[in-house]
């Protein structure tokens, strides 16, 4: 039912942003987003990896607006462990290999943001929140490790893992820079942080930095 009602959102957002197309000029924008974001659970670092995201951005005036924002982001992180291999003897030698953790989310967040000053370059703030769906984290060996000539290897940790899928809330915030390139062409280096309500799968706390190109 989570997926269902997010999809709905989403078309909502798509509909909207077509209605609000027919308004004054200067008033309706969109923007696309590349970011790079490290991602981490209760226990441990989940990973990092780049994503992206689209937005459409009503604004109130000159300064403040109403930005909705969907996005993908995937996560990876790569371990260097040892799988445990045995002869007939009993010897134990230790054969090195990786293993992955990896992982997608998927955002709906909306979030005001206002910008100060009035030059070229302009800070801008903003916060909001919205929700978050997680596939789950999949663990398991990259390649699996070649057990040297008479040896074995032990099965144990060497299993691939899906982790379970989540949905949460999001609370979100950040900081950049609108620097106008253009008439109506804007980019801004930004850094943010997202904080989600997932309890003992996915992720919790989001790391972001990125480039965003809005046009009005």
């Amino acid at each position: 039912m989570k997926r269902i009602g997010i999809v709905l959102i989403v078309i909502g957002v798509v509909a909207m942003s077509r209605s609000a197309s027919a308004q004054a000029p200067g008033r309706v924008g969109v923007a696309g987003t590349i970011d790079y974001a490290r991602m981490t659970d209760d226990e441990s670092f989940l990973g990092g990896g780049i994503g992206g995201a689209g937005s459409v951005q009503w604004r109130f005036t000159e300064a403040t607006g109403l930005e909705v924002e969907v996005g993908r982001t995937r996560h990876v992180r790569d371990l260097d462990l040892f799988a445990v291999a045995q002869d007939a003897q009993g010897r134990i030698q230790p054969v090195p290999y990786t293993q992955r953790w990896e992982g997608t989310a998927t955002f709906l967040v909306a979030s005001l943001a206002h910008t100060f000053g009035s030059g070229r370059a302009r800070p801008v703030l903003w916060g909001g929140g919205g929700l978050m769906y997680h596939g789950g984290t999949r663990r398991g060996p990259v390649v699996a490790p070649q057990a040297p000539p008479g040896f074995s290897l032990q099965p144990l940790g060497l299993e691939t893992h899906e982790g379970s899928s989540s949905n949460a809330l999001v609370a979100d915030g950040g900081v950049g820079i609108d620097v106008r390139v253009a008439q109506r062409i804007t980019v801004r280096p930004f850094a943010g942080l997202r904080l989600t309500s997932a309890e003992q799968v996915g992720p919790k706390y989001i790391v972001r930095t990125g480039v965003r190109i809005g046009f009005q």
